[in-house]
């Protein structure tokens, strides 16, 4: 049988304000554990930006030659891309657009990590109340992510499940490894809209293995997401790790292939120069 290629094209390092590891280690992580195609997609949280508590401007303007450092120590062994992680970008478009304009990315995650009424998803009250809320506000501001749309791949999109009860129409889901089905089951209508924009404008799913190691029982986005994702003409996958531990690195990534063959993918891509290559499973 035709040995895997590994892939994680989501990682994180200590230029994300919640990462302590050193690139290099990262990086060396990966191509030990025989990688070979490899990005740090460190956070860009526009939401955060002149708060003072991270300098972002400072942390981008050292990833592009962390970058090239990375590419010249390993690559002979490993492809790495120069990425990206852009979260909440609606919420200052100006700087958002600013940073793509000036930087020459080769892949660049989308993402929603907070909603309006809620800046910490681990802090959302059990009521039934705001987990009504944050759920609407929760599709609302990805379905704006994905109209504006510059960006490659809709990260994690079952993200918010890892913190949040499901309050269905027949009871409450509280087990994690159930919230995936269940909101996909309610939400079914803004979620098709989601996944229907990004066929449409070519932006790429991820499979993000840390569902698996946050208790969800498989990837973000779950099962449910990635098939109608594909009864709906979408081809294009990316995997990634979403590790901020160099112990995590391409944690789960074959279990993400198997999953993603089961429901009829044998391919997956990364991006270069923002256009995907696609990669056999």
């Amino acid at each position: 049988m035709e040995e895997e290629t590994l892939i994680d094209i989501h990682t994180h390092s200590n230029l994300s304000p919640d990462s302590a590891e050193e690139p290099m280690d990262m990086a060396a992580r990966a191509c030990e554990l025989g990688v070979k195609h490899f990005a740090l997609t460190d956070h860009i949280e526009l939401d955060e930006f002149g708060d003072g508590e991270w300098d972002y401007w400072v942390a981008i303007e050292r990833s592009k030659p962390t970058f090239e450092r990375l590419k010249s120590e390993f690559g002979g062994k490993m492809r790495v891309y120069y990425g990206a992680e852009i979260g909440q970008p609606l919420y200052d478009l100006p700087t958002a657009e600013k940073i793509l304009t000036g930087h020459d990315y080769d892949f660049v995650i989308g993402s929603v990590h907070r909603t309006a009424h809620y800046e910490h998803m681990s802090r959302i009250p059990d009521t039934e109340f705001d987990r009504k809320r944050v759920l609407k506000e929760y599709f609302d501001e990805m379905l704006g992510l994905v109209e504006w749309g510059r960006f490659c791949t809709l990260a994690h999109m079952t993200f918010l499940m890892r913190f949040v009860n499901i309050e269905t129409s027949s009871g409450l889901v509280a087990e994690k490894d159930k919230r995936c089905d269940a909101v996909f089951s309610e939400y079914k209508p803004i979620i098709d809209k989601i996944l229907e924009m990004i066929v449409k404008k070519d932006i790429a799913l991820e499979v993000n293995s840390s569902g698996y190691r946050r208790g969800l029982g498989g990837p973000m986005a779950g099962a449910a997401f990635i098939k109608r994702y594909r009864e709906l003409g979408g081809k294009l996958i990316t995997v990634g790790s979403d590790a901020h531990m160099v112990c995590d690195v391409a944690a789960d990534i074959p279990r993400c292939y198997e999953l993603l063959r089961e429901l009829g993918f044998n391919e997956v891509c990364v991006f270069e120069k923002r256009e995907p290559k696609f990669i056999r499973i």
